[in-house]
């Protein structure tokens, strides 16, 4: 019984370890692919070389949310949004949030900054938080590849 025991106990610290390591959402998110790595070109006579995707990104891939709440005021916060110029907001009201077409192959930001004061930055895509920081200067990224 001893033995059970010791080992319960082992199994349980390991779960409280696990779920400590997964709750952490700031970074990069990519999404899960079927295949391992990039797909094959396939080329034809009257395509020469691959196309560069438009300015500011590829395809619409889905709509995107950046939000930054806090009880902070004066924040300044920045953004840029698909890899297109910074934009700077000096005092705007909390929360604030923008909504975006997010773009694939290019990033997403929003930092914010409030001096001393706790605030808390989001990116969500859909329903999935893509990115989370809090922080008296949380920056958040996202960055979509298929």
């Amino acid at each position: 019984m001893k033995t059970i025991a010791t080992r319960s106990a082992a199994l349980g610290a390991a779960w409280i370890l696990l779920g400590a390591c997964t709750t952490s959402t700031g970074g990069t998110a990519l999404p899960q692919s079927s295949t391992a790595g990039p797909e094959p070109a396939t080329s034809t006579a009257a395509t020469s070389a691959p196309q560069a995707p438009p300015p500011g990104g590829g395809r619409v891939v889905g709509s995107a949310v950046m939000r930054v709440t806090g009880t902070a005021a004066p924040v300044t916060i920045r953004y840029r949004i698909n890899g297109g110029p910074e934009q700077t907001e000096v005092a705007p009201t909390l929360p604030w949030e923008r909504t975006f077409e997010a773009r694939d192959q290019v990033s997403s930001s929003v930092s914010a900054d409030a001096g001393a004061e706790i605030l808390t930055c989001t990116i969500m895509m859909g329903s999935m938080l893509v990115s989370f920081k809090v922080d008296p200067r949380p920056a958040c990224t996202f960055y979509y590849v298929e």
